[in-house]
């Protein structure tokens, strides 16, 4: 049987600028990255068009048919009439943390089937139909994604961000975190831009003190555990700590690999298993 093995990492948003809303969505601008902390996705090819889904590691907590991995494979069997497949995902990215978990699965089982079925199938616009960051977890990389999120423009850098992330029990949605900031009525400046022209320029630095993310505020109404780990990695000197995407994981950026290898060494007592070392990788 034919199996097709795919690593897909999670993104972290070094900023995230919300621009309006149209059309019933809030339009975004955001300077995003890939990290080495990565879902795996395996597909195998199947004589009837049946679709099956196994999950180790973390569990997505929802059923089969909303699980966004099957939904991948649904809407590829449907748009190009494919035999069905076999599913399983080994899943490290947590669910609910602003990391691109669920779009990481969708992209992962579509690359699988357009390998397994032998075709250059356009994988990208499925990924737009079913996530708002899906197409951008295809490529990965830096990038800035812009309206909903499904506008790539990739950025070319070879540069390795040093990084400690913090997960939190309570999950938030995308969907209770924009609720939430709307609620706030609140207009914020947008850093976005000028934070890319920063990390062109090779000046992490200064790219960090531009760094923003509209929805913190409103992600820490929800989970108000966000501040004191917001805190604890600034008090380790990260150059920049904040959520990533619409939380709940709180992220801080440092100096350099022995900078945050101290400060992971500092902060495992108190965080365990919820205090991750990662790093940017090129997708």
């Amino acid at each position: 049987m034919k199996k097709i093995k795919i690593k897909i990492p999670a993104k972290i948003n070094l900023t995230l600028d919300i621009k309006g809303v149209k059309n019933g969505y809030h339009v975004i601008r955001s300077l995003v990255t890939s990290v080495n902390l990565y879902d795996e996705i395996t597909v195998s090819a199947r004589k009837d068009n049946l679709i099956t889904l196994k999950e180790i590691g973390i569990r997505a907590g929802c059923n089969l048919t909303d699980n966004t991995a099957y939904k991948a494979a649904r809407l590829f069997t449907e748009t190009y009439s494919s035999n069905g497949v076999n599913i399983t995902v080994n899943k490290n990215i947590p669910v609910g943390g602003g990391l691109g978990g669920s779009s990481a699965d969708i992209a992962g089982v579509l690359m699988g089937m357009n390998a397994l079925y032998g075709a250059d199938f356009n994988i990208i616009a499925l990924a737009n139909h079913l996530g708002s960051d899906s197409g951008y977890m295809l490529e990965g990389g830096f990038a800035i994604i812009s309206d909903r999120g499904n506008i790539v423009s990739p950025l070319r850098i070879d540069r390795t961000l040093y990084m400690l992330l913090i997960t939190h029990e309570k999950p938030v949605t995308a969907r209770e975190c924009y609720k939430a900031f709307d609620s706030e009525g609140k207009n914020y400046e947008e850093c976005t831009d000028r934070a890319v022209e920063r990390l062109v320029a090779g000046d992490i630095a200064g790219m960090c003190k531009l760094c923003k993310n509209h929805l913190f505020r409103a992600a820490e109404s929800i989970v108000p555990e966000i501040q004191s780990s917001v805190y604890a990695l600034k008090v380790e000197r990260a150059l920049l700590s904040t959520v990533t995407g619409s939380g709940s994981a709180v992220f801080g950026v440092f100096a350099d690999k022995k900078q945050r290898d101290t400060a992971y060494k500092t902060l495992l007592p108190r965080y365990g298993k919820r205090l991750i070392k990662i790093e940017t990788v090129n997708g």
